[in-house]
């Protein structure tokens, strides 16, 4: 991609990214944010930073432009029924000497999420594992925040392990994700702190209003009620209240039950523990004190020898860093879905 100069800048807007891992409680955060009536929230819905960002060439020739804006639209109208305007931003465009992909993020987000309405409201995107992006999205917005969400990892594993379509133990790479995101978000906290906020789901579940309030501080926003009414969360895109792997929807606040004793084996807790370590204990998780058995580490040793996550492995050995991604492609998964013809020869 092109370096970040070429995205340019708005300085007239204070929106907020959601960060995480998948399965970390990034949905449910964007609703709970989303209540509130200076904030209006999106979750995996325009995605600017994974599916637009560089993809469109120069931004400023107009076809590139119109390019960009229509095929965004065609992804939320058919992932979520959700209507952009192209019209009416392509027109917008008009008023502006300098064109950039900043710009048009910002116009897209808020026709999508906020036309015709009057209230001055921030926007908010939800965009799960894509936390290397967070200071191409600080660079861009300088008035913009960012919150990232972590979960136990063994939690996010034992969701994961629920849910996913991928094969085999894919889901253990849920480790890798954790770790790298942990590595990135230290490794850029000096530049960006101030403008950086790491929340964990469980003090979220235990209090609601202590966390919402903390959040609320930090986007310089008085704190509002309806952030820990259930009946009020809302999102646009992914529901919050069905995006769970285990029983049905929730009718009240997320609890903050653990969960992977049930789910997960001996040797999975230790394979997750083993290469979350040291932001595993650092962010004040309980180790299972499991002592490997020969049993255990055969199992652990065929985790390692799967060759998706015998890359991961290799990559951590070698270079002592995590990973950023899911197995599957996620741009290509749904690109096949809403522009199927482009890849009918495959």
């Amino acid at each position: 991609m092109d370096n970040v100069q070429n995205y340019g800048t708005v300085e007239a807007t204070q929106p907020i990214m959601i960060s995480g891992v998948y399965r970390s409680g990034t949905t449910f955060l964007s609703a709970m944010l989303g209540a509130h009536p200076e904030l209006i929230a999106s979750s995996s819905t325009i995605k600017f930073l994974r599916f637009c960002i560089g993809r469109y060439g120069d931004i400023t020739e107009k076809d590139n432009c119109k390019l960009l804006i229509s095929e965004t639209h065609k992804r939320v109208r058919v992932r979520w029924g959700l209507p952009i305007n192209e019209e009416k931003i392509l027109n917008e465009l008009e008023s502006y000497e300098e064109v950039s992909y900043a710009l048009i993020y910002d116009l897209m987000m808020r026709n999508m999420l906020l036309d015709g309405q009057e209230r001055a409201t921030r926007w908010i995107e939800k965009l799960a594992v894509q936390w290397e992006d967070v200071p191409l999205f600080l660079d861009m917005f300088p008035n913009g925040k960012v919150i990232h969400i972590i979960r136990d990892p063994r939690d996010v594993a034992a969701s994961y392990k629920a849910m996913t379509f991928e094969p085999g133990n894919t889901f253990l790479d849920a480790a890798f994700n954790y770790r790298g995101a942990l590595e990135t978000l230290e490794a850029i906290s000096e530049q960006y702190g101030e403008r950086l906020m790491l929340v964990k789901a469980e003090d979220i579940a235990k209090n609601p209003e202590l966390l919402a309030r903390e959040m609320c501080d930090f986007l310089e926003l008085p704190f509002d009620h309806a952030m820990v009414d259930s009946d009020k969360l809302h999102t646009e895109g992914e529901e919050w209240s069905s995006n769970t792997s285990f029983g049905k929807e929730y009718k009240k606040l997320p609890d903050a039950k653990s969960r992977w004793p049930e789910h997960l084996s001996r040797s999975e807790v230790i394979f997750i523990e083993m290469i979350t370590q040291p932001y595993f204990s650092s962010q004040g998780y309980e180790s299972s004190n499991f002592e490997p058995t020969q049993d255990d580490w055969d199992k652990v040793y065929q985790y390692m020898n799967e060759p998706f996550l015998a890359e991961r492995f290799k990559n951590w050995l070698f270079n002592g860093r995590g990973g950023q991604g899911y197995r599957t492609d996620p741009y290509i998964h749904e690109m096949k879905i809403v522009f199927p013809e482009r890849f009918n020869n495959e």
